[in-house]
């Protein structure tokens, strides 16, 4: 009986014992469990607090470099202000290293297809002397090809060239000139041969023109593009709107609408003044105008008068001064101001040049010489709509007033046309890229006069021109 009894005890002890043992195993577990995830946290908590001290480093020593640059910097400003002896010139490795890019080079193709119904090479009745305008002639032909050069010369001058390589395989220097970079306070100095400031189309180079030919007044007043050697002041107010002021004192090697002259005298023959005033209205749109004055006196022995040569088939000769002066207005849009896919620009300008001197009128041989004075006027208005990024269309009214041409005593040989020529035009043009445009314009230009008859001479004209630009070229005038 005894024995039965301790062998339950012993069982029962066994069977309490198992899920005893169980759990307390299950409990190390648990323990085990949270040691490792403690360890764990502790290793990440470690390891950002080491990042976080880096970081801290880091960013001390970029203070410290920032403020080291501060101090650079101001003693720098402070040494910049006393006077020193100059710096030694920079080496020609640094020079080379500085010039890396420079200078910019480009060269501009043009080339014309041109039907006209009449003969092309006498133009402009009353005005301008035959050959003295430049047209394209007819069938095909290589217009002027521009070479243009540019560069930095240092930090205070810049430089530039730009010669023309006409299809007679000769290169004309159209212009070439130093500018100045850092004189302050609004001054700029420009010195060589260059497009005069007069009126606004005269300083557009041919490529950049809207039109395949220049507008009549253009071309019957100053020529191609009137340019001079000689000098150049610029002044641009400190104004929110831009105010700009400015003077040309030149040789006066070309007579405007009679090409280049021969003078031999010192000083300055020709004289030009400029202003202009322009600015933004809201975000899509812009304004410019500008007025302009030129005097400049005939060389010694003269200067061919109008086209009074070809009239009378004698010559004729002008000697004294001749002023032109000039109003011009340009107006742009672009929808908030992003020209690329749209954009709208209206320019007209107008001209008055006035002659005061004396007439010598070549009879058979004996010069009859009297004083005179005339004065004539023209001006001209365009409009170009880019509707496409690649498409611009554009129209141009030309109109030219014979004024008064007073001779005196020489009205008995001669007799002015009283005569005022016109012109329409109607272009389209093709822009595939900033470097490439083929353009298709018509003219019916009723610039010429039948003397015989007094009849007008209507010319129903048509161009064809391509304009290709190779290298990198500067952004043009406003």
């Amino acid at each position: 009986m005894r024995q039965t009894f301790m062998a339950a005890a012993i069982a029962a002890a066994w069977a309490t014992a198992g899920p005893a043992a169980a759990q307390t195993a299950e409990l190390d577990q648990i323990r085990k469990d949270i040691q490792e995830l403690r360890n764990s946290y502790e290793s990440r908590i470690k390891a950002l607090e080491d990042k976080l001290k880096e970081a801290e480093t880091a960013a001390k020593t970029a203070q410290d470099a920032a403020s080291r640059a501060e101090t650079s910097a101001a003693e720098a400003k402070t040494a910049a202000t006393r006077t020193e002896p100059a710096a030694e010139p920079a080496t020609a490795s640094q020079l080379a290293s500085k010039n890396a890019f420079n200078p910019s080079i480009s060269l501009i193709l043009n080339g014309t297809w041109g039907r006209y119904g009449e003969d092309p090479t006498t133009r402009i009745t009353g005005f301008a002397p035959s050959g003295g305008e430049v047209i394209p002639p007819r069938g095909p032909s290589l217009g002027e090809s521009e070479l243009f050069l540019a560069a930095n010369i240092d930090p205070y001058f810049r430089g530039a060239l730009l010669a023309a390589l006409t299809p007679e395989n000769t290169v004309d220097v159209e212009e070439a000139y130093a500018e100045t970079l850092a004189l302050g306070k609004g001054f700029t100095v420009k010195a060589g041969r260059f497009f005069s400031g007069v009126g606004y189309s005269n300083q557009v180079h041919p490529h950049a023109w809207d039109f395949a030919d220049a507008s009549l007044v253009q071309n019957a007043f100053l020529g191609h593009n009137y340019g001079d050697d000689g000098a150049q002041l610029r002044w641009v107010a400190p104004l929110p709107v831009l105010v700009q002021l400015g003077v040309e004192l030149g040789r006066g090697r070309e007579f405007p609408g009679a090409g280049e002259i021969e003078r031999n005298r010192n000083g300055a023959e020709s004289q030009v003044y400029f202003a202009n005033i322009g600015g933004d209205i809201g975000v899509s749109n812009s304004y410019q105008a500008g007025v302009s004055h030129l005097r400049q006196r005939t060389p010694a022995n003269g200067a061919v008068f109008l086209d009074y040569d070809d009239l009378t088939g004698t010559h004729n000769l002008f000697h004294g001064r001749q002023r032109v002066d000039g109003l011009n207005f340009i107006y742009k849009w672009a929808p908030d101001g992003n020209p690329q896919y749209r954009n709208f620009k209206f320019v007209t300008e107008w001209f008055q040049r006035r002659y005061d001197g004396d007439f010598t009128f070549d009879t058979t041989g004996i010069a009859a010489t009297d004083a005179m004075n005339a004065r004539q006027s023209g001006w001209y208005a365009q409009a170009v709509y880019q509707f496409h990024p690649y498409w611009r269309i554009g129209g141009r009214y030309d109109r030219l007033s014979h004024g008064s041409v007073e001779l005196n005593a020489n009205s008995a040989h001669l007799t002015p046309p009283d005569f005022d020529p016109k012109r329409y035009s109607m272009m389209l043009d093709w822009n595939p890229s900033e470097f490439s445009r083929i353009r298709l314009q018509f003219n019916r230009d009723q610039s010429r006069q039948d003397l015989a008859t007094g009849q007008t001479i209507t010319d129903n004209q048509l161009f064809l021109q391509y304009i290709f630009s190779l290298g990198t070229h500067g952004a043009h005038r406003f």
